[in-house]
């Protein structure tokens, strides 16, 4: 994928050359799954109210990726501040999954890890 190759870019870019290369495969698929994931943590139901405040507050208006995270925010009352990076962040997060079963005890520990690898032009990124 292009996101996670030398060409890699966030949703929304820090800058641009020109505004005719903006439109790339990565906004428009990255972009799309941020979208799914606000409906799949906000359920069909909280992903509507939140559509519904979003046009109410911005129909006919120029808006922002910032403008949709709050209204899906302020429509279901919740933070979503987490997804910030998924903005602003060139890259894919990496998700690891470690498990350890312990039968004297018999518990079943798993121990999820996210990071998301460097990119051209973006180093250290969220979360750490």
């Amino acid at each position: 994928p292009q996101d996670a190759g030398p060409m890699a870019h966030p949703i929304r870019p820090e800058s641009y050359i020109k505004m005719d290369n903006f439109y790339t495969v990565t906004v428009y698929e990255k972009g799309a799954e941020v979208v799914r994931m606000y409906d799949t943590l906000l359920g069909k139901a909280g992903f509507r109210k939140g559509m519904d405040l979003y046009f109410k507050r911005h129909d006919g208006q120029a808006v922002t990726t910032d403008d949709f995270l709050a209204a899906m925010a302020d429509a279901n009352d919740v933070d979503l501040t987490a997804f910030m990076p998924w903005y602003s962040q060139a890259g894919t997060p990496a998700v690891g999954v470690a498990t350890a079963y312990d039968a004297a005890a018999k518990t079943f520990t798993m121990t999820c890890t996210q990071s998301t690898p460097d990119t051209p032009g973006q180093t250290g990124k969220l979360p750490e």
